[in-house]
């Protein structure tokens, strides 16, 4: 979910890095912004606290376990990511 909500998976660096420009001069896509990192932020730690009891040796598969899912939730992000942010918008049509 937090790649859903960062939107990482389906744009360029460039394009992050000019909607970050655009955002620095307009407080509205600033505080979006802002609230959007920390609702990732938030999910990644859930995500990373949950997974703790299901790992049997934290100190040898915690990081092999992470990149997994890292991979697998970009994956994801990419599939089926836009649909989802879609769904989340309130169109008035």
């Amino acid at each position: 979910m937090a790649f859903i909500v960062w939107n990482v998976g389906t744009r360029s660096p460039l394009g992050v890095l000019r909607d970050v420009r655009a955002a620095l001069g307009n407080a509205r896509r600033l505080f979006t912004g802002i609230v959007c990192a920390l609702v990732g932020f938030i999910f990644i730690s859930a995500a990373t606290v949950l997974m703790l009891p299901v790992i049997a040796d934290p100190y040898v598969d915690f990081l092999p376990a992470q990149l997994f899912t890292l991979l697998v939730a970009l994956a994801v992000e990419h599939l089926i990511g836009n649909d989802v942010r879609a769904l989340a918008v309130k169109r008035d049509d």
